[in-house]
């Protein structure tokens, strides 16, 4: 994971980012494509099996993911229509901590774009996007670049450009909304870093994994995908995903012991998001960076992985 050394500036630019996040801004919104000329002549009608294999796809979990990214992307600058997307009393890890997405003042969306109090979203897009699901709830991963054009009175216009990380799940049995999520940051790493974890509870099994690569590793579903904070650090499918892991090995990752643990386990799904601290050689300084693990309940009991992140503070 990257390190920088901590200074004065980098304290301040962080506190200041902190300050800007509870401002909105506008964001453009994607054209819809221009719908196609009709046919010369009428078109045969399809058969009848193409109307079940399209509903089938429409609800598969990478057209169910997909679907929902892109509204949270078009909604970057609307705080409703950001959270329509999300259950009742869904809970979202972001850069700068977790909250209920529904609760007053929330501001997730404008946490997320990294908003400040001039600025507007120019682009907001997606790739390496997968996803995977079961008949109960479908969960989805992807890599967000978003772009942040800020004018600040008195200075010229400056862009920014944010990597964000963001791993979902989607419940059936909340209409298939997103019931949880983490949006996680690529960046560098320091000793300081606010991320507030609302709704604490015991540390359960899931948060436990986050402290050990070897044991993250080891639960892993088939598909899952693992997230660090360099802008290299992804693994996407098993493989991938073991293989970051084990670059881990040598990390002594603990917990915050100023952070809170926010830990669910359900019939149909798990979660744990926190913050750690992780030491990459012996005697040097700690490093703070947020963590988030979702998972699913395996045939033998055991909490099966298919999504790991975690995230850089400021």
């Amino acid at each position: 994971m990257l390190i920088h050394l901590r200074t004065e500036t980098c304290f301040v630019a962080a506190s200041a980012m902190l300050v800007l996040f509870a401002c909105t801004a506008s964001a453009d919104k994607q054209a819809s494509p221009t719908p196609p000329a009709p046919p010369s002549t009428p078109a045969k009608p399809s058969p009848p099996a193409s109307k079940p294999a399209a509903q089938a796809d429409a609800s598969s979990p990478d057209a169910r993911g997909r679907a929902v990214l892109n509204a949270q992307l078009a909604a970057l600058a609307n705080e409703d229509a950001f959270a329509a997307t999300f259950a009742k009393q869904a809970t979202v890890l972001t850069p700068i901590g977790s909250n209920e997405v529904h609760a007053p003042n929330a501001g997730v969306a404008a946490a997320v774009a990294f908003r400040n109090p001039h600025a507007e979203v120019k682009s907001a897009t997606f790739d390496r996007f997968t996803a995977g699901g079961n008949a109960q709830v479908a969960w989805f991963a992807a890599e967000l670049q978003i772009t942040v054009t800020s004018h600040e009175p008195g200075s010229p216009a400056s862009t920014d450009k944010h990597t964000v990380r963001v791993i979902e799940l989607l419940d059936g049995a909340q209409d298939w909304k997103v019931a949880v999520g983490a949006f996680t940051n690529v960046g560098p790493l320091y000793p300081f870093g606010t991320s507030s974890i609302k709704d604490p509870t015991p540390v359960g099994p899931l948060a436990n994994l986050l402290l050990s690569p070897d044991a993250l590793a080891g639960a892993l579903a088939d598909g899952a995908v693992v997230f660090g904070t360099k802008p290299g650090e992804r693994g996407i499918g098993t493989a991938d995903a073991k293989a970051l892991l084990a670059k881990w090995k040598k990390l002594a990752i603990t917990l915050d012991a100023k952070s809170n643990v926010h830990e669910v386990r359900g019939a149909t799904y798990g979660y744990a998001m926190t913050n750690v601290r992780i030491v990459t050689k012996p005697g040097a300084e700690q490093l703070k960076l947020s963590a988030f693990v979702l998972a699913v309940p395996g045939a033998d009991g055991a909490w099966s992985v298919v999504g790991a992140s975690y995230g850089a503070l400021f």
